[in-house]
């Protein structure tokens, strides 16, 4: 409820505002946004890592069948000194963390795009530079597609994902998540209000995910076996080369 009121209010009371302010901003930091941030926003495009844990689940398919046949068993075995069970259960691991990836960006970006449809709100450019309404319900245009930011979804969805799995870099995730979806008001494509939804349907949407379906399953797996994000490369190197 309190992120509904936090977004309403900037919607009413600061999103002209905030945005207007950020056009007296040196040029230097629109460049910034422009020619360093979004060019990783694209890199991190969620689809790219849809259709790379698609693979990786692909790969694990028939994970059990090569660990029943004993001369490609024994070659897994002795590369990680590993026993049978532990090989299976981190080859579960990498496929519960692969679909843990493919619902939450996958589910999160159609949610985006859904109340996009419903609410309609142009773009910043557009309401000041063609005169249309801030709101235009049920509406496929691009230009009043503005609500959520679709951007900062997929940035806070990918770096919930990441800190979920690698705690360590939080800081640095966050900042960048941060930046990427600053970027999308100084590249003039939404205000403050897009942002704020977009973060948080970016955020809750893999949290949910992780707290009903994945967490009890990879804890298990967790507790049971100590392995590293190197042991997981060295796995999925064999199982492509065996």
């Amino acid at each position: 409820m309190w992120i509904i009121i936090v977004i309403l209010i900037f919607f009413n009371f600061f999103d002209i505002f905030l945005f207007e302010l950020s056009r007296s901003f040196p040029g230097i930091i629109f460049n910034f946004f422009k020619e360093v941030i979004d060019p990783i926003s694209e890199i991190l495009d969620p689809l790219n890592f849809i259709i790379l844990f698609s693979l990786i689940l692909f790969l694990n398919f028939n994970v059990k069948s090569i660990l029943n046949d004993e001369k490609k068993f024994s070659v897994i075995k002795d590369k990680t000194n590993y026993n049978r069970e532990k090989i299976e259960d981190i080859f579960n691991y990498i496929s519960l963390v692969s679909k843990h990836f493919i619902f939450s960006l996958t589910v999160a970006g159609i949610v985006c795009n859904i109340l996009k449809y419903i609410f309609g709100v142009s773009r910043p450019k557009y309401f000041f530079l063609e005169g249309y309404e801030r709101f235009n319900f049920f509406n496929f245009e691009h230009k009043i597609s503005s609500f959520p930011s679709g951007h900062t979804q997929a940035a806070f969805s990918l770096a919930v994902l990441l800190i979920i799995y690698f705690r360590r870099y939080f800081l640095v995730i966050i900042f960048l998540a941060t930046m990427m979806g600053l970027s999308r008001i100084f590249m003039s494509m939404h205000f403050p209000s897009d942002l704020i939804a977009g973060a948080y349907l970016g955020s809750v949407v893999p949290i949910l995910f992780y707290v009903k379906i994945f967490k009890k399953k990879i804890e298990k797996i967790k507790k049971k076996h100590r392995f590293s994000f190197s042991d997981i490369l060295k796995l999925m190197y064999l199982r492509i080369f065996i």
